[in-house]
C-alpha cells in the first residue's frame, strides 16, 4: 500500500489496475516468470498459496485479492481495480472470476 500512497500524494489521482495472475497451474506461472525475469521465492509463492511439492496443482489469487482488498481505503488509495493476466486460459480465469465473487459476497 506504500506504493499506492506515494502515487497518491505525488496528485495522481487516476484509477490503479493492480495485475492479477489469473488461475493457472503453478508450473505454467512459475515458468512465466523466468522467462520475463520476475523473480520469485519459495517463501512468496508459499505465502500466495502455490504449492511448490506440487508443481501440478492450480493456484488462483484468493489470498492475493484478499490481502490487497484488506489494505485498500478508498479515501487513502483512491480507486483501485484489478486487471487478470489470464495465463490458465480466458475461460479459466473468467469462470474463477464468477465462483470468487459468489463466495466472497455471499
Amino acid at each position: 500500500m506504500t506504493w499506492l500512497e506515494a502515487v497518491r500524494e505525488r496528485g495522481i489521482d487516476l484509477p490503479v489496475r493492480v495485475g492479477v495472475p489469473g488461475p493457472a497451474g503453478v508450473r505454467r506461472l512459475l515458468t512465466f516468470a523466468t522467462r520475463f525475469g520476475v523473480g520469485t521465492s519459495a517463501g512468496i509463492a508459499k505465502k500466495y498459496g502455490f504449492s511448490i511439492t506440487n508443481l501440478m496443482g492450480t493456484a488462483g489469487p484468493d489470498k492475493f485479492i484478499r490481502a490487497l482488498a484488506g489494505g485498500v481505503d478508498p479515501a487513502r488509495h483512491g480507486e483501485v481495480k484489478l486487471h487478470f493476466y489470464t495465463f490458465g486460459g480466458l475461460k479459466a480465469t473468467s469462470e474463477w472470476i464468477a465462483e470468487f465473487r459468489k463466495r466472497e459476497l455471499a
